[in-house]
């Protein structure tokens, strides 16, 4: 199993360096985005909105974070959708879907590479932060930190494999990016908190797993505990074993389908 997934992440590493003016813009634009962010941070004051449990907080550390984190969400919803868009286009598709390995291994695996570079992207936004930008971690709890970028992984990639089922079942990229991208941003507190936000707007946002997930990992960076962050751990936890059985068996269902009409290299 492993030496499939490595094979895939291998494929996948190749493909992308082998773009290197896409490749090495990505670095470029975090770096102007910290910047930017620094300097319209400084038209705006701490605020408790911005804390944690009462304290206050920076506007340049809460958005620095929000923009970082949301890239596991934007991940998630184009890598597994692109790769196997991709594999249609090079007419791999069949010949993939002919080797004896699951199709549950085959999708999730297709993921590991863009996972993989988006740490690498976070990590670039944080350290960025803090070496030119005196980006606060003094109080940052590295284990809660973790266990939110597990569960924040494990919780968006179904909503990946939904999208690519979509696209087995379609042959276009539906409006997932939009609707989950664009909606999820503006709902989910990446550039504003949530409390600011209408009545209503607040009931939707926390049926987000965007949401949850800020919440957890600005928690861990002022410190606080899993036990404290019980309440978005949980949720996270619960719509993970919900989401990810469902998206499979909607991938599987796809593939059988695209298999029935004749329509899996189709593209």
């Amino acid at each position: 199993m492993w030496s499939k997934v490595g094979a895939i992440f291998l494929r996948d590493a190749r493909l992308a360096l082998s773009y290197r003016m896409s490749f090495w813009m990505q670095w470029v634009g975090i770096a102007v985005s910290v910047t930017g962010f620094w300097f319209i941070s400084q038209l705006v004051p701490p605020s408790h909105k911005f804390g944690f449990m009462g304290h206050k907080g920076s506007y340049f550390e809460y958005v620095v974070v929000g923009l970082a984190f949301v890239n596991y969400q934007s991940t998630a919803l184009q890598s597994f959708q692109r790769s196997i868009r991709g594999d249609q286009m090079l007419g791999t598709l069949e010949a993939i879907l002919a080797t004896p390995t699951s199709l549950s291994l085959i999708i999730l695996s297709s993921g590991v590479w863009a996972f993989f570079l988006t740490t690498l992207q976070v990590t670039c936004y944080i350290v960025l932060a803090t070496v030119f930008f005196g980006l606060d971690l003094d109080y940052v709890n590295v284990f809660s930190v973790l266990c939110f970028l597990i569960l924040t992984i494990a919780c968006m990639s179904p909503l990946g494999v939904l999208s690519a089922a979509t696209v087995m079942t379609f042959k276009q990229t539906g409006p997932t990016n939009f609707v989950m991208g664009g909606g999820a941003q503006l709902l989910g507190g990446v550039l504003f908190p949530v409390s600011l936000l209408p009545l209503p707007l607040q009931f939707i946002s926390r049926a987000l797993p965007l949401t949850h997930a800020l919440n957890g990992i600005r928690g861990a960076v002022h410190g606080a505990t899993m036990g404290q962050l019980s309440h978005d751990a949980i949720w996270l936890s619960v719509a993970t074993m919900i989401l990810l059985p469902f998206s499979l068996l909607v991938f599987q269902r796809a593939v059988d389908r695209a298999k029935m009409d004749g329509t899996l290299g189709h593209y």
